[in-house]
């Protein structure tokens, strides 16, 4: 955030309630902790006390301003504070399904866990969240809450690099090793939002980082947010959290809170004609995000749409066609003169070409580069590159400012953009091909969408391939099991595919030594051939479960909200029996198909069933769905004879 000495002292008088209590509880004990320290670099006392105190009371003034305002989509990206919309949110343990709702004052979830990972969905307010909790951390003089927007990271700018500009964004007359020492020390919250937000690139690079940052503080909290990602699983040793969707009585009240704000007042209409047409929108309340989706859109055009793409077409829509959804009639000029769909064709242009990369925080040189590169690839569309962005920041808000930064101001429109770019392309059906392949999980939203605007296209190619996938697995594994029940054997192959774990003892000396240290647990990972995935370890009664996340997993659960035949749930968890499994002392069983295996003996092929389904349980946000053979059978010979006869057909013979 870009800032002066005056309003930093204005920010300072304003928190200063908040701020006094902070400093006096925490860091002035500190302070005196590193006492020693400070004699040994010759800092002198008397100077550093107060230059600690002041620098920690700016620190904390703009961290409390940066956190209590924030940009609101629905109001054309204009600032309100968090407290006029937040609605508390509910996060439950994937170990244990304990609940915690963060509103007021409950932090009884950080002090439980420590390392705290909140993993969700596009749009289910995990950002939002973080900014809430900052806030609140500081109000409660609960701890002081640094927040790490991780997109910020890469390999000039590490996490400590961050801190340190945050802490010292003017003068710099705290070294690195200083603020390193203070944070050894405990007492802060360690908010790092976005990890899916990480340029690819540089992604392993950051793991890295922040888990030897994590190492060198381990005295403090530490809360990290991200989409589903195959690489969380390096924070193995962080409590896994999904958010819990919004009730429908919570999805009203929520629009209230938008109402309030907002002169339009459409929210008793509104939820009558949300009730009224239930069945339409009971998909979408669950979604904050989309929920001020579905109020912005309704006070523009008075109409519910139920598709996710219909809701992000009629956004588009009411930011160009107007300056604010509740000023009727009012358009606010292009400087780009482009029209609504030209300037939609060099938008989803920068969208898809921005995903590729896996960024959404730009320069302004490095933005108007990509601006530039998709006015090359649309010929005929001619405009002016500043005149566009300049438009994309005001006449049709779909970025925004971050201090000298410029960014999407939300990251599912980039994926609705670079969706749509997809659907309308010659290529399409070579594109989403190489994503399935890609498997990278950055395009698992792109794919969501994709579904809605072309369902036959993503039939033809992603369905088709993750059936073959699975028919093939179901067809050639676990073939040389005998004495075991068939559909104990059908029920294991369903859900071992894209699952790999292993299990170990809680009582273990050696798997407590994994637990503890990951390399150790990578480096074991690379013996049992699981090549680059990367593992999670979550426990549960007496044995620890290590597992991998799967690109073709999160694809089956998504494909699960949408009622299809070849998508089963008729594997019940029965966690009550993992109890009962034995494993003995420095032990660990790999889940394979050999007939040999300890896993597949008699005794224990029912009771690691049922601990696969806490296992895929994990990965699906507490839904156990499973391919079913016999359906995806059947669609799988659908689909190829819908495509011999679409071949054949000659469609345009009239013409």
């Amino acid at each position: 955030m870009d800032i002066n000495m005056t309003e930093i002292k204005d920010l300072v008088t304003i928190a200063k309630p908040f701020i006094d209590p902070l400093i006096s509880t925490l860091i002035k004990p500190k302070i005196d902790q590193l006492s020693k320290w400070l004699k040994k670099q010759e800092i002198t006392n008397g100077v550093i006390d107060n230059h600690f105190e002041n620098k920690f009371e700016e620190f904390i003034a703009r961290t409390y301003d940066r956190c209590q305002n924030i940009n609101v989509l629905i109001f054309q990206n204009q600032q309100v504070k968090i407290s006029e919309i937040y609605y508390p949110l509910t996060i439950q343990s994937s170990k244990d399904s304990a609940s915690y709702r963060i509103e007021s004052k409950n932090f009884d979830f950080i002090k439980a866990y420590k390392k705290i990972l909140i993993s969700d969905s596009a749009g289910m307010g995990k950002s939002t969240v973080m900014k809430w909790l900052g806030t609140r951390l500081i109000q409660t003089n609960h701890s002081i809450p640094i927040l790490v927007e991780l997109r910020n990271l890469k390999e000039t700018n590490t996490v400590l690099d961050e801190i340190h500009i945050q802490i010292n964004p003017i003068d710099k007359s705290f070294d690195k090793d200083l603020i390193l020492k203070f944070l050894e020390l405990g007492q802060f919250t360690i908010l790092l939002d976005g990890f899916d937000e990480i340029q690819l690139k540089n992604q392993e690079l950051i793991i890295k980082d922040l888990r030897d940052f994590i190492g060198k503080a381990p005295l403090n909290n530490f809360i990290l947010t991200s989409r589903p990602e195959g690489a969380l699983a390096s924070f193995g040793d962080f409590q896994l959290f999904n958010i819990v969707p919004l009730k429908d009585k919570e999805a009203f009240e929520l629009i209230n809170k938008y109402d309030s704000i907002c002169p339009a007042k459409i929210a008793d209409k509104l939820v009558r004609d949300i009730k009224a047409n239930f069945n339409q929108t009971k998909e979408l309340l669950g979604n904050p995000f989309l929920v001020s989706l579905i109020y912005s859109t309704y006070a523009y055009s008075k109409d519910i749409p139920s598709k996710k793409v219909t809701f992000y077409e009629e956004i588009y829509s009411a930011l160009y066609k107007r300056h604010d959804l509740s000023k009727d009639g009012w358009t606010r000029q292009k400087k780009s003169k482009l029209d609504i769909q030209l300037f939609k064709i060099i938008l989803r242009q920068l969208a898809f070409d921005t995903s590729i990369v896996g960024t959404i925080v730009y320069s302004e040189s490095e933005i108007l580069e990509y601006i530039n590169k998709a006015k090359g690839k649309c010929p005929g569309v001619d405009f002016q590159t500043t005149d566009f962005l300049d438009d994309l920041l005001s006449a049709v808000p779909l970025f925004q400012r971050d201090g000298s930064k410029i960014k999407w101001a939300h990251k599912s429109l980039q994926d609705y953009f670079a969706a749509e770019f997809i659907a309308f392309v010659s290529k399409k059906d070579e594109i989403i091909e190489r994503i399935y392949k890609s498997e990278r999980d950055g395009f698992l939203n792109i794919l969501e969408l994709f579904f809605e605007l072309d369902y036959k296209t993503f039939r033809k190619i992603i369905v088709k391939a993750l059936l073959e996938d699975y028919v093939k697995y179901f067809k050639s594994s676990y073939k040389y099991i005998t004495g075991i029940n068939e559909e104990l054997i059908a029920e294991r192959k369903a859900k071992t595919f894209e699952v790999e774990a292993v299990i170990a003892s809680h009582r273990s000396t050696k798997t407590k030594a994994i637990f503890e240290d990951l390399k150790n647990l990578e480096k074991f990972t690379r013996e049992i051939k699981w090549k680059d995935k990367k593992p999670m370890i979550f426990a549960l009664h007496n044995v620890m479960v290590i597992t991998t996340y799967s690109f073709k997993r999160r694809l089956i659960e998504f494909l699960a909200t949408k009622e299809l035949a070849y998508i089963s749930t008729k594997y019940n968890r029965q966690a009550g029996d993992v109890v009962s499994l034995s494993i003995g002392p420095d032990e660990i069983w790999q889940i394979n198909d050999k007939a040999n295996s300890i896993v597949n003996k008699k005794t224990n092929f029912k009771k690691v069933n049922d601990l696969l389904s806490f296992v895929v349980q994990i990965h699906g946000g507490n839904a156990l769905v499973v391919l079913d053979f016999s359906e995806a059978t059947k669609e799988l010979a659908q689909i190829n004879m819908d495509i011999r006869e679409e071949n054949k057909a000659d469609n345009f013979k009239d013409i």
